[in-house]
């Protein structure tokens, strides 16, 4: 079994993990979450790491515009 674990520390953390909407659950406590990825093939859940971490990179940028255009 492979498994892997993410902890994001993040004023945005409760955005973040909305951004994660999957079938793994999803620890949040106050401006952090951790979520944990086990599979028993390695390719697997490399895929579902990138898949993961592209809606993270996606959910981040949101929040920067956002937080952006708030600030003019």
């Amino acid at each position: 079994m492979w498994a892997i674990r993410l902890r994001v520390d993040s004023p945005h953390a409760n955005s973040l993990a909305a951004s994660l909407s999957t079938e793994q659950e999803i620890s949040l406590d106050g401006d952090s979450f951790t979520m944990d990825l086990q599979e028993p093939r390695a390719r697997d859940i490399r895929a579902i790491w990138n898949t993961r971490m592209r809606s993270l990179v996606i959910a981040r940028r949101v929040i920067d515009v956002m937080d952006s255009s708030t600030t003019v």
